[in-house]
């Protein structure tokens, strides 16, 4: 979990990790660091967690003894393994939740709250498990099964490493070269300043006040704080997952890119191969294909299409608004996989590629921003209030906003829409300055955001799920 605590420790727990020569003492620490965080979240999280990690390892030892039915037994391991995370899921959901809230007192409904890292480890746990059983990694050992399933960098929002990926990491001695500390460093203090200066601003100035009362805001200010919302949930989370990459460099690990510029596309389907790449990667392998992929015939293909993003979208929350927001973006994929295929599109796009791309991502980009009225409001009576005051708002003049919230969301969409090779002459800039400059940099960065922002600085948003 990524606190204020955890970037002041870091570079303790990567100076002891450093100078220990063992790989069995290495993979000791990181067990220990992930034990406390899960300890300093509550005994119950840590005995629930616990739970899963019994119900996987013990699982695949049973299934080594060379049982008659590996299919049976493989769904019913699977089955075991994400049950956990199903009943936080049905927690959540509206009249269950309110049930509970006349039942419970305050301090007993918080602790219906998912424990820390429960959706990524439960994810991981099926990747260990399908990859055990299809013999992609070999049988390892104990401290290697803990190290991959409770990595601690990346417990609470990913990105999903896949065991066939990591755990190979762990059979080789990992040393940490200066490229390794120079990128690391660069991409935590990339996450730094869009967590702390940019999206922390844009919620604070606008964002916030906007979807808790949209009623005292005209029509323009309504549209300008859900095109800034967009932008301030790639920041946010892409923030948390620059960080988690760095973490994981300066210790010699390597973790997949969870984002890839996923503003800059021009169909929806690229879109979801490019946001939360982790998990749209883990999707496609463990469902995806297990449902047969795009060999079926006719309509099975889209059927799985519709399932997989369908299962994306509701891994945010069982509600009917995650379940719109699902079946809208599932069905705009389908829509974009048949009409792609079409002789009239491939004519029209060889015809006029410029202005019929430029459409496209014009298209795409504003179906995605106003879907996120149902991803952002709690319910859908609010979100039809939100688009209502959208549509009749008596309100009307120039936009209230600060001066810092517009500064905010320029720079937001300047690191959106930036090409590679920019960033690359940013970052190549950043690793060329010293460790002092480096230092000062942070430094500058922690003291505007604490001058900026005030409350909770590192609330990731995807915490929340």
């Amino acid at each position: 979990m990524i606190t204020s605590q955890y970037l002041l420790l870091l570079p303790l727990i990567v100076l002891i990790y450093t100078q220990l020569r063992l790989d069995r003492t290495r993979h000791a620490l990181l067990i220990l660091v992930a034990a406390i965080i899960f300890l300093a979240s509550g005994i119950y999280d840590l005995v629930i967690i616990s739970l899963l990690l019994s119900i996987t390892w013990f699982g695949i030892r049973i299934s080594e003894k060379k049982l008659s039915s590996k299919k049976i037994y493989l769904i019913a391991l699977i089955a075991l393994e994400i049950t956990p995370l199903l009943i936080y899921k049905f927690l959540k959901l509206g009249w269950f939740h309110e049930a509970l809230a006349e039942e419970l007192s305050l301090d007993q409904l918080s602790s219906l709250i998912p424990p820390l890292g429960l959706s990524i480890l439960t994810f991981q746990a099926i990747s260990y498990t399908v990859d055990r059983f299809q013999n992609k990694i070999h049988q390892t050992d104990f401290f290697e099964f803990l190290v991959y399933m409770t990595f601690f960098p990346h417990l609470v929002a990913g990105p999903i490493l896949k065991a066939s990926e990591f755990i190979p990491q762990l059979n080789t001695k990992r040393v940490v070269s200066e490229s390794d500390l120079n990128d690391g460093i660069w991409r935590i203090f990339c996450g730094l300043f869009k967590k702390l200066v940019l999206a922390d601003l844009l919620a604070k100035t606008a964002i916030d006040p906007v979807f808790l009362d949209s009623g005292a805001f005209s029509s323009l200010e309504i549209l300008i704080a859900l095109y800034a919302y967009t932008i301030q949930i790639y920041l946010d989370f892409s923030a948390y997952t620059d960080v988690v990459i760095g973490s994981a460099l300066l210790l010699g690990y390597k973790i997949p890119e969870n984002f890839n510029q996923p503003y800059r596309v021009h169909s929806i389907a690229e879109y979801w191969r490019r946001w939360h790449m982790s998990l749209s990667n883990w999707v496609m392998h463990y469902v995806y294909f297990p449902l047969g992929g795009s060999r079926g015939v006719g309509l099975v293909v889209y059927r799985n299409v519709f399932i997989c993003i369908l299962l994306l979208a509701i891994w945010h929350g069982i509600t009917i608004n995650f379940i719109l927001y699902g079946t809208c973006h599932a069905t705009a994929v389908c829509i974009n996989r048949w009409a792609r295929k079409q002789e009239w599109w491939i004519q029209l796009f060889n015809q006029h590629p410029v202005v019929l791309s430029i459409t496209c991502w014009l298209l795409v980009f504003n179906f995605i921003v106003f879907s996120r009225i149902l991803f952002r409001n709690p319910d859908l009576e609010s979100a039809l209030n939100f688009i209502d005051n959208i549509q009749n708002s008596d309100l009307s003049g120039s936009p209230r906003f600060s001066l810092i919230f517009w500064l905010a969301l320029c720079g937001g969409c300047v690191i959106c829409f930036i090409n590679m090779k920019m960033i690359n002459t940013v970052r190549n800039l950043f690793n060329q300055l010293p460790y002092f400059a480096k230092g000062l940099l942070f430094a500058l960065i922690l003291m505007a955001a604490a001058y900026l922002s005030s409350g909770d600085l590192l609330n990731f948003i995807y915490r929340n799920f």
